[in-house]
């Protein structure tokens, strides 16, 4: 069963009655085991899920919405339950239905009014007594999953707690905290204090964006592209990659953990949680590692930086040992210096001029670069400092103390610091601003203050959104956007306020209709004839439509507007229309069964494919590398094409009995699928194409179109029956029941790019959508087509066009602003 999204409700209390109900009814479809059951179940699964009887009830009877992870641990053991209830493998954390349940979760929690769970941090109770008590109600004595998961690998270096500063062991994650009210006992530092706690420079620089929930454990590390599009945040084991537009996260497939940074080409660098001396880049687009890993340290990586030139990251390991690497042939790493004995590098940043700084928590800084050493040592006040950071000119240098108390220096000498007080524990995050003028400070007692640089003067009240300790800052590239991380295993994502902006009646109904799950339609497009295909260029620059009277119309998706030349009569095959994944080549098939290449905006031909079939063309597809151009037709045959060269690969390709009316490429290349009039889905290895490697049957007459979910694990059909079919691309085996709804022959299908919804259309002039995963409708259909041909999305999933018999193009905004 598929939850109920959350946009529907308008309440959190309204949302977790609901979420209480889905929850009982799929307890009921599994069977209906006992807490006793479950519990027992998790205990025995061979995964460390743990579920106690106390914590069930609470879930089960709508009592409060518990943690993600104590939450996700139920799902995963509900899920391992048949129908019948029978026991079954725990699915993993990133199985399609368990995402769809996670979803809900961070939902629903986007809703919990900030009372709920953070009155006490507010009114000044320790953050110790509150933490306490929630794992009470949390958790019975044995109920380890309600607990905070302990970082992957070694133990954190740059968070040492106790009078000795050692790192904080990895059994030990969050030690509880112990919120002072004011500085510690003794006499008070040389240097003068900073002004009083209430005093304020001006209003707050920064309001509240996006509350982000997901993650499964403290978030230990933030990161923001060069854009500022995307922020990565790392936490156990996992990163996340979150628009912050729209506040939508993504878990990266490939496990990896803090520290992050992102080079100036927009890859992420990031330490493996198996292996924290290795570093991987990962395609923020993939999530997946983007080349050779970079190997070489001596001992775990704590922190990465890298140069705003690009080509070069420095490295700090574990122990003070600073490393560059040329990132362009990924070469690592030479040493630039040990910092190890009695005062190891504990910070790493390059300036803006280039210069490579670092710094010890003594703090002494060198110029590594450059040679020599930039500032003399100072006495550290109070003990070691819990945090270090360096000012992106390299002139400033900050220390955060255990009292709640932050250190100000020149880092060349010359001024005596600036002391910064306010906070009721232990300083333990720190960044500067792009422009150095401000100094964001984190603590364990849950909030992050701003301050002037210049003056020492607070900027604006606490930002205390968070229920823990605060355990990274970090800044956008422009300064835009501010991020915060915390042990309550949430990120908060700020953004610069400006003049008071008033939204319009009409952009808050367009919203609300959005969140709803209701497409909003635009003004059509209209064409001279009937419009058969329909595709988005992968950049979404442009919309391309086949006609019934032989011509291929380009406008642009946002103005309406024609692009290019008139359309001309071609002679063009409706039935035909492809984009090369680079969107450079637009593929169209002629009357004399040739493929012509042409370049997309001005309509100029750049090749010709005489194929060989025996009858008309009715299905064109590109592989995703690109490489291949599969040609499906009327003679019960497809050909595998070099669209470079021109040349075909082997003989044709064989197996239908009818007409190829659907061609569908994998996402990794591996696997090629055919649908054909007679009923069949053929399964293929484009390898070794020449008999198919599997056959499905399922519909009841023509399969018109067959289409790979984004992320490869699903394929949908549309089928001359009504229906829509959901089929495991591994075995072949159909998903779950028929999708049912349509009242006559389903002409296409199409996924959205991050796979949450699937949209089906066809002949009764409705499209309808469903959630792939669990085969549920969402929302209610789309009318206003007397027949519906073909349906696209546009790459950013926000737009959805529909071709109709009628010669219309309706466009329906259909995702987030």
């Amino acid at each position: 069963m598929e939850p109920q999204p959350n946009g529907t409700f308008t309440t959190f209390e309204e949302g977790l009655a609901a979420l209480t109900d889905d929850l009982t009814r799929l307890r009921i479809e599994r069977g209906r085991p006992s807490y006793r059951d479950l519990e027992a179940r998790a205990a025995g699964s061979g995964t460390e899920l743990r579920l106690s009887v106390a914590t069930q009830s609470e879930i089960f009877n709508g009592k409060r919405l518990v943690r993600p992870d104590t939450f996700m641990a139920l799902i995963r053991i509900l899920l391992s339950y048949d129908e019948y209830g029978r026991r079954t493998a725990v699915p993993s954390h990133t199985d399609p239905e368990v995402a769809v349940w996670r979803r809900r979760w961070q939902e629903l929690a986007a809703l919990q009014p900030p009372g709920h769970s953070r009155a006490r941090a507010r009114t000044g109770v320790p953050q110790a007594a509150t933490a306490a008590e929630e794992a009470v109600r949390e958790a019975a004595p044995h109920d380890t999953a309600a607990r905070p998961h302990a970082p992957a690998g070694p133990a954190e270096p740059r968070e040492p707690h106790g009078p000795t500063g050692q790192a904080r062991p990895p059994w030990d994650p969050e030690p509880p905290a112990r919120p002072m009210p004011g500085p510690a006992p003794g006499p008070a530092p040389g240097p003068p204090a900073g002004p009083p706690p209430g005093l304020h420079a001006g209003p707050g620089p920064y309001a509240l964006r996006h509350r982000l929930v997901g993650h499964l454990a403290p978030v230990r590390d933030l990161a923001f592209s060069p854009d500022g599009r995307l922020l990565a945040s790392a936490g156990g084991d996992t990163v996340q990659l979150w628009d912050t537009t729209t506040g939508l996260g993504t878990i990266t497939p490939f496990t990896a953990t803090h520290p992050l940074a992102f080079t100036p080409e927009g890859r992420l660098l990031a330490a493996d949680s198996r292996d924290p001396c290795v570093l991987h880049r990962i395609d923020p687009a993939t999530g997946r590692p983007d080349g050779p890993p970079l190997t070489g340290h001596a001992s775990p990586v704590t922190g990465i930086t890298c140069a705003p030139t690009g080509g070069m990251a420095a490295t700090l390991e574990l122990g003070g040992t600073v490393r560059l690497c040329d990132l362009s042939v990924g070469r690592l790493p030479v040493v630039v210096t040990h910092g190890g004995g009695a005062d190891p590098i504990d910070a790493v940043a390059f300036a803006r001029d280039g210069r490579l700084l670092a710094a010890a928590r003594s703090s002494r800084v060198w110029d590594l670069l450059g040679g020599g050493v930039a500032g003399a040592p100072r006495a550290a006040a109070a003990g070691i400092p819990d945090a270090i950071a360096l000012s992106p000119d390299g002139l400033l240098l900050a220390l955060g103390h255990r009292d709640g108390r932050t250190s100000v220096y020149e880092a060349a000498g010359g001024r005596d610091a600036l002391t910064l007080r306010g906070h009721a524990g232990p300083v333990c995050a720190l960044a500067f601003s792009p422009d150095g003028r401000l100094l964001a400070t984190g603590s364990d007692d849950a909030t992050v203050r701003l301050w002037d640089t210049a003056t020492g003067l607070p900027v604006g009240p606490p930002l205390s959104d968070h229920a823990g300790r605060v355990e990274d800052i970090a800044f956008s590239t422009t300064g835009r956007l501010l991020a915060t991380s915390s042990s309550d295993e949430t990120v908060m994502l700020y953004e610069r306020s400006g003049a008071p902006r008033t939204t319009r009646l009409a952009a808050k109904a367009l919203a609300v209709a959005l969140r709803e799950r209701q497409p909003v339609r635009l003004p059509p497009v209209q064409a001279e004839a009937a419009l058969i295909r329909v595709a988005f260029s992968p950049d979404g620059r442009l919309v391309v439509a086949t006609t019934g009277a032989g011509s291929v119309h380009v406008w642009d998706p946002v103005t309406r507007r024609p692009v290019g030349p008139p359309p001309a009569q071609l002679a063009t095959l409706p039935w035909c229309l492809a984009f090369s994944p680079d969107g450079t080549v637009l593929a169209t098939a002629s009357a004399n069964r040739t493929v012509y290449l042409r370049d997309p905006v001005t309509g100029a031909r750049v090749r010709e494919l005489p194929t060989d079939h025996r009858g008309p063309l009715k299905r064109l597809a590109f592989s995703p590398d690109g490489q291949l151009l599969a040609t499906g037709s009327t003679d019960g045959t497809v050909e595998l094409w070099n669209p470079a060269t021109g040349r075909r690969f082997r003989e044709p390709l064989s197996g239908h009995t009818n007409e190829v009316v659907g061609l569908a490429f994998a996402p990794d290349g591996r696997r090629l699928v055919t649908s054909g009039a007679d009923g069949r889905v053929l399964w293929r290895d484009p390898g070794r194409p020449l008999l198919p490697d599997g056959v499905s049957l399922g519909h009841q007459g023509a399969v018109w179109s067959a289409v790979f979910s984004p992320d490869g694990t699903l394929l949908a059909t549309a089928g001359g029956d009504a229906t829509v079919r959901v089929w495991d691309p591994d075995g072949g085996l159909p998903v779950g029941e028929p999708l049912t709804g349509h009242r006559s022959a389903v002409y296409d299908v199409a996924f959205s790019p991050d796979g949450q919804l699937l949209a089906s259309a066809g002949e009764d002039g409705v499209v309808l959508l469903w959630h792939p995963a669990t085969g549920r409708r969402v929302g209610g259909p789309l009318e206003g087509h007397e027949a519906v041909n073909a349906v696209a999305f546009s790459p950013d999933g926000s737009l959805l066009v529909t071709a109709g018999r009628d010669g219309t193009l309706n466009r329906w905004i259909i995702g987030p602003l």
